[in-house]
């Protein structure tokens, strides 16, 4: 009797072991497919977010009087609703606050149908507002689906891809859409010139941030982001030179509204270049960094 009681103990023993193990396997499978999930969600989050930068930069041209943003600005129209649409498709309450997104949704909707009729400075402020709340979703979803990671490391990587590099895009953004408005009137306002230098500044600074957070992290994990940032800052620093010289110091403007927003363009999507091509080694790496872990 005492040689059975030994081996149901050890059975037990090693039923709890096995099912330990399983257990343990099956938590980092679903952390992998959450992590992937989030890195594939997130591009989409990403190109709504350079849609709506973009739709912002040609309606504040547009209604400070350089009309020949109308067809660009119907087909930015539809491109976000592309991306609102596909996101629809995926939406996981896990990764998307559900309060977040239907107010994203329906900021969307009210702009649409009001873009044309409102003032600029009005239309300015509610993209932003929009924009700022795209910005959020991208860190909700960057969090939930533990893209940051456990590691010091990890954490010094994401904050530079998913919270430091969007502000700089927004900076950026805020500068296309201001400068584009002021190059269409042809005129800059006192007003308009301290918003710009503003963004200038914070610009710099987000840069900066950026530099810190690549200084922190893991030379392994952040050497695609370090290889590329150093081009990509001095992208950044050229068009900072360009606002200068077109825009903040010219008493009267001759740079044209289309020329103005297309290098301003170019070097958002230098910045974003980065997002995509560290998100895409992140989630290539992702089966590698379970099994070791």
């Amino acid at each position: 009797m005492e040689n059975l009681e030994w081996i149901i103990l050890l059975v037990l023993c090693a039923a709890a072991g096995w099912l330990a193990y399983y257990l343990n396997r099956r938590n980092r499978h679903d952390c992998q497919v959450l992590r992937q999930e989030g890195l594939h969600i997130s591009q989409i989050i990403k190109q709504l977010f350079v849609n709506v930068q973009q739709h912002r930069g040609m309606m504040n041209a547009f209604l400070n009087g350089d009309k020949s943003f109308g067809v660009k600005i119907e087909q930015k129209e539809s491109e976000i609703e592309h991306s609102l649409t596909k996101l629809d498709s995926l939406y996981r309450p896990a990764l998307m606050p559900k309060d977040r997104w239907d107010n994203i949704r329906s900021a969307w909707q009210s702009l649409l149908k009001e873009a044309h009729s409102l003032a600029a400075e009005d239309s300015f402020r509610r993209h932003s507002e929009l924009i700022r709340a795209i910005i959020y979703l991208m860190g909700d979803v960057a969090e939930r689906s533990q893209i940051t990671g456990t590691h010091p490391a990890d954490a010094a990587l994401a904050s530079a891809l998913w919270h430091k590099l969007p502000m700089a895009a927004e900076g950026l953004g805020q500068a296309r859409a201001l400068g584009a408005g002021a190059a269409a009137k042809g005129h800059c306002t006192s007003v308009i010139r301290i918003r710009l230098r503003f963004l200038e500044e914070r610009i710099r600074e987000t840069m900066e941030w950026v530099n810190d957070d690549l200084k922190r992290a893991d030379p392994v994990q952040a050497a695609t982001m370090t290889k590329l940032w150093e081009t990509t800052h001095k992208s950044v620093s050229d068009f900072l030179a360009l606002l200068e010289k077109e825009i903040i110091k010219t008493e009267k403007l001759s740079v044209d509204a289309g020329h103005y927003f297309g290098s301003a363009t170019q070097t958002i999507d230098a910045l974003f270049s980065v997002y995509d091509q560290v998100s895409s080694a992140m989630e290539r790496n992702l089966p590698h960094q379970d099994a070791s872990s």
